[in-house]
């Protein structure tokens, strides 16, 4: 299983090869499409796949459902250069929206339960750290490396995304599915910030008939143990909703500095310069979530978000380059924070259910981000959007931060 780990980091520096990510939207411009028609096409096939392509992922296995994503995002960005109107815009990033969805929850589970198995929960964090630091380390040359791409040849960036995505494909191939995994004993969980216990010695045991039993269940069956989950774990349904928010606003702050940047006067090349300091500050929150000890971990995760939403705001005050240093900022402490919070909510979710129930949390960042982005787009200054978001961002996050009482989790257990 240690040769998974690895083999998992591998995974994620080829993944993470998104040359598309800063040229895709000038591309589709160029080829007669209509991008913000192509982007709606990419969410709603999200929204439709999300949840069923969790409930592949725990029933097939999460190394098969990575793979099917993997062959067809690469078959999608290998395709740009069919792109001729908004209809083709439309299907390629159709297609590219579902691939996510198979990744999605699925890889995560992977490399939790692979972690899990070596070493315990608190490795697990560690595992999840190293992998966002890797995740941002790569984001952060990408962006260069697909501007050099462009200028030899519009295409380049898309055929080499599509190649970095095949080895990405080939590297899982060679990956172990995880057994399941059951700790020894189950703890406890407080509110926001606090921590899912269990022995530090907890090792895996023997899988029931009844567990052995839960691959064989119908998808619709599935789908409703995992809701019935969900309902029965207050915690944890507190847990994903901040997910939500959190993930829907940095997705938002990350899309809109495409147009904040240049209007705080950077040109394409400045911008570009930002981006990818953000994402190498990214890096380094992750190398500090690493080695963070559970009761630090637990602080930087109820506080650390409010940092993150003062940042946002300022970012939406500023009308000079400090703007973009509060958004290079907001990113290393994105780079601490969220692998926390993944790992916190993985420590909940039973491993037969893990990739349908993290399913359900990408479906609803998707319905934000699909409401929350027109809604944003209609407002007539992106300076106003980065205020508006960081102050809903500060009351969610405020919220988050409250102690709140100790409530028992059924920790990892199969039912």
């Amino acid at each position: 299983m240690r040769r998974n780990l690895q083999r998992y980091y591998a995974y994620t520096v080829l993944s993470s090869l998104t040359f598309t990510w800063t040229t895709w939207f000038v591309f589709v411009a160029s080829r007669g499409g209509n991008p913000g028609w192509a982007e709606s096409a990419f969410h709603l096939a999200i929204l439709l796949g999300e949840v069923p392509t969790g409930v592949v992922a725990d029933l097939l296995g999460r190394r098969r459902s990575m793979l099917i994503g993997l062959v067809l995002s690469a078959a999608s960005y290998l395709s740009y250069a069919a792109i001729s109107d908004t209809l083709t815009a439309c299907l390629l990033l159709g297609l590219s929206g579902l691939s996510v969805t198979f990744l999605s929850g699925a890889d995560t589970a992977l490399l939790y339960e692979t972690a899990e198995a070596l070493g315990g929960e608190d490795f697990a964090r560690r595992a999840l750290a190293r992998a966002s630091a890797l995740q941002m380390a790569t984001l952060a040359v990408a962006p260069v490396i697909a501007g050099w791409l462009a200028e030899r040849h519009p295409v380049a960036p898309f055929l080499a995304h599509g190649a970095a995505t095949l080895l990405a494909a080939a590297v899982v191939w060679t990956m172990r599915e995880p057994a399941p995994y059951r700790p020894a004993a189950a703890g406890a969980v407080s509110g926001a910030g606090a921590s899912v216990a269990s022995s530090p010695t907890a090792v895996a045991e023997p899988v029931s008939p009844a567990t052995m039993a839960e691959g064989r269940r119908s998808p619709w069956a599935h789908a409703r143990a995992a809701l019935a989950y969900l309902r029965d774990q207050p915690e944890l349904l507190a847990m994903i909703a901040f997910a939500w928010v959190y993930e829907a606003v940095a997705s938002m702050v990350s899309q809109f500095a495409q147009v904040y940047l240049p209007a705080l006067g950077l040109s394409l090349f400045g911008a570009g310069v930002v981006f990818s300091a953000g994402r190498l500050l990214g890096a380094a929150g992750g190398w500090v979530a690493e080695r963070l000890r559970e009761d630090g971990a637990g602080l930087w995760l109820r506080c650390g978000p409010l940092g993150q939403a003062a940042l946002i705001m300022l970012a939406g005050l500023a009308r000079s380059a400090g703007g973009g240093a509060a958004l290079v900022l907001n990113e290393g402490v994105d780079g601490l924070v969220y692998p926390l919070l993944s790992a916190r909510i993985n420590q909940a979710i039973p491993s037969a259910q893990r990739a349908t129930v993290l399913s359900f949390q990408s479906l609803g960042s998707s319905l934000l981000i699909a409401a929350a982005f027109p809604a944003a787009a209609a407002l007539p200054s992106v300076f106003g959007i980065y205020s508006i978001v960081g102050g809903a961002f500060a009351a969610a996050a405020l919220v988050w931060a409250l102690p709140r009482k100790r409530t028992v989790v059924r920790t990892a257990k199969s039912r």
